[in-house]
């Protein structure tokens, strides 16, 4: 009897504990709002939500929401528009739906566009997060952006060091592009070939022969660059080393736009 009051209690323990921490993963403004909570769930059910009712989602940090209300920014075909809509992708991003990362990226690069300044400085953390968490893109996306001077000012040194983080996660043209940025130099930046080593010994662990056969070419401009050799793959073997690559998010709910 005592083993049986005992397993009651347990359940009813877990009972009582499991709303509260499915709502920990929630933002709070919605997590403290019932109407927001019955919303997200008509979403995730399916419904097709007004922009409005996505806007005020998205307001309370919806990252599904998010998304899509930034898709609905985008085929409006405005580049007015386009401010908003990196935002609210940026967003999305913050909240864990990775697929929207190429979106963000893609706004970003939107030569009609006219971002806010307090804008570009939330986005630019959002994207300095995700590199840091081992997202390639993000890496890469935005040290070209640092090294074009557009939307963000120029910044070499921090374009070199999220270019080397694209390229240990596995970014082979995020790898060729530092080497180059050593090798010929940048604005202000003399060249500097030695300091291109580690990229180049990246680039060759590529799987891919191009990559690798451009990378055997500039290693040859560097000093000891001759020594440098593709690694060999195992026969049948798609990825050299999934080490540099960043770790596999599981998907999450609604995690398709």
């Amino acid at each position: 009897m005592r083993n049986v009051l005992h397993i009651g209690l347990i359940l009813a323990l877990l009972s009582s504990v499991a709303p509260v921490a499915a709502d920990v993963v929630l933002p709070p403004a919605i997590a403290g709002s019932p109407s927001l909570k019955a919303l997200r769930k008509s979403m995730l059910a399916g419904r097709e939500l007004s922009e409005v009712q996505l806007r005020t989602l998205a307001d309370a940090g919806e990252g599904l929401a998010a998304a899509r209300f930034a898709k609905r920014l985008e085929e409006r075909a405005d580049p007015a528009f386009i401010d908003d809509a990196a935002h609210y992708y940026s967003i999305a991003v913050y909240q864990g739906r990775d697929f929207a990362m190429p979106r963000l990226l893609a706004t970003l690069t939107d030569k009609k566009a006219e971002f806010s300044p307090a804008r570009l400085r939330n986005i630019r953390g959002v994207l300095d997060r995700a590199a840091r968490r081992g997202d390639a893109k993000a890496a890469a996306g935005l040290a070209r952006m640092l090294i074009q001077g557009a939307p963000f000012e120029t910044d070499i040194p921090k374009a070199r060091e999220l270019l080397l983080l694209a390229a240990q996660a596995g970014d082979s043209k995020a790898a060729m592009q530092l080497a180059l940025s050593h090798i010929q130099g940048e604005a202000g930046l003399p060249p500097d070939p030695e300091s291109a080593r580690p990229a180049l010994e990246l680039a060759l662990a590529s799987p891919d022969p191009g990559v690798q056969a451009m990378a055997l070419a500039l290693a040859r401009q560097i000093p000891g660059g001759e020594a440098l050799q593709p690694a060999v793959l195992p026969a049948g073997s798609p990825d050299l080393d999934r080490s540099k690559r960043p770790p596999v998010r599981p998907p999450l709910e609604g995690d398709a736009p």
